[in-house]
């Protein structure tokens, strides 16, 4: 029985891995053509292709995940039944259940992995690659959150900069509290704290400031100081909303600090959790998929079998979507939303394999 288990285990992760590698090919062949299209004429060099193109493969792998997992059980039942081994197991007093425990071990272990490993590399390597693609916001400012606080790296010009902290802020009205900014330049240094200040198109209108030069030494109270900046409204939002260039480890701190920002949604939360139980809905979707692609016989087309399983896939990523649109729209509760999507395509797998389980 543990060799069987063990058989089982290895012949899942060896689908797994061929499909990985063959649909991450034909998927970077396709980003390859988009970068063509996005990049700059002065940076389309071999090299450069293939510098973006490892940097985004990490992500490619992590989306593909269920894709992969759906063509890799496939696959895996297909030879199965194709060599009677799986008509053989069952003889042996194998139950459908039996089968999947190993299939769904080597599944869920390779959804850890992409969890633990994947997932962070994939946020590195997506920034980079956004930065690459983008050199040119990023030499004028740069937003980063941290321990619910702001920080954000302002360049006026080659002589002139400033590093603004900011404890408290609002994006809805652009309001913001408990400010200190450090600013540099050829000249002298500053420091200025303010009590609060109001983002408007490129300047920083700050009330109530203590104003220092370090090189003259002056300290004074100001009622009034405005701040030109490099970004607006729409850039900070932009910068505090890449929720998906978050690794998996700080998806709770950062809800809480978007939610301190007033930009949590439930569209945040269900991301959040899809990717943090992604590991269990692979596990679901090969479940689905053994309970219909084990009912077919050896002679049957392995390429209608093909098309079950990917237009079982296809309804639930249309599912997924459908639900993700009403979460937004209806502001439903992510928890519900998730559930949803979990369920439904279970009880189907459940209900199928119980059927076969009777037949």
């Amino acid at each position: 029985m543990k060799k069987i288990n063990f058989y089982l285990f290895y012949l899942t992760n060896k689908y797994l891995i061929i499909n990985f590698l063959i649909i991450s090919i034909f998927i970077i062949f396709i980003n390859l053509l988009e970068l063509s299209r996005v990049i700059a004429e002065d940076d389309k060099s071999i090299l450069n292709y293939i510098y973006l193109s490892i940097l985004k493969y990490p992500s490619i792998l992590n989306e593909i995940i269920p894709f992969v997992t759906i063509l890799g059980i496939t696959f895996l039942i297909r030879n199965l039944i194709s060599n009677n081994e799986f008509v053989s197991m069952r003889n042996l007093g194998y139950s459908i259940f039996d089968i999947f425990k190993p299939i769904s071990i080597a599944v869920f272990l390779m959804g850890l992995f992409f969890l633990f490993f994947i997932n962070p590399l994939a946020v590195v390597m997506e920034t980079k690659y956004d930065s690459a693609i983008d050199n040119n916001d990023n030499s004028l400012y740069s937003i980063k959150i941290s321990d619910n606080e702001m920080w954000i790296k302002n360049e006026i010009d080659q002589q002139n900069s400033s590093f603004i902290n900011i404890k408290n802020i609002n994006l809805r009205n652009m309001n913001a509290s408990n400010i200190k900014i450090l600013l540099i330049s050829n000249e002298t240094n500053k420091f200025i704290m303010a009590e609060d200040g109001m983002f408007k198109n490129n300047v920083f209108l700050l009330n109530n400031v203590k104003y220092y030069d370090f090189k003259n030494e002056e300290y004074k109270n100001i009622e009034k100081y405005n701040l030109l900046i490099n970004f607006n409204k729409e850039n900070l939002i932009n910068s505090i909303s890449k929720y998906k260039l978050v690794p998996f480890y700080k998806y709770f701190n950062h809800s809480k600090t978007l939610s301190k920002f007033n930009l949590y949604s439930s569209e945040i939360g269900l991301y959040y959790v899809s990717e943090f139980l992604k590991p269990a809905f692979i596990v679901v979707l090969s479940f689905v998929i053994l309970g219909f692609t084990s009912k077919f016989q050896r002679n049957e087309n392995f390429f209608k079998v093909l098309f079950v399983a990917i237009s079982i896939g296809f309804l639930i990523f249309l599912l997924k979507e459908i639900i993700n649109i009403l979460t937004i729209s209806l502001t439903l509760n992510f928890v519900l939303s998730y559930s949803i999507i979990f369920l439904i395509p279970f009880f189907i797998g459940l209900y199928q394999i119980i059927k076969i389980e009777n037949e």
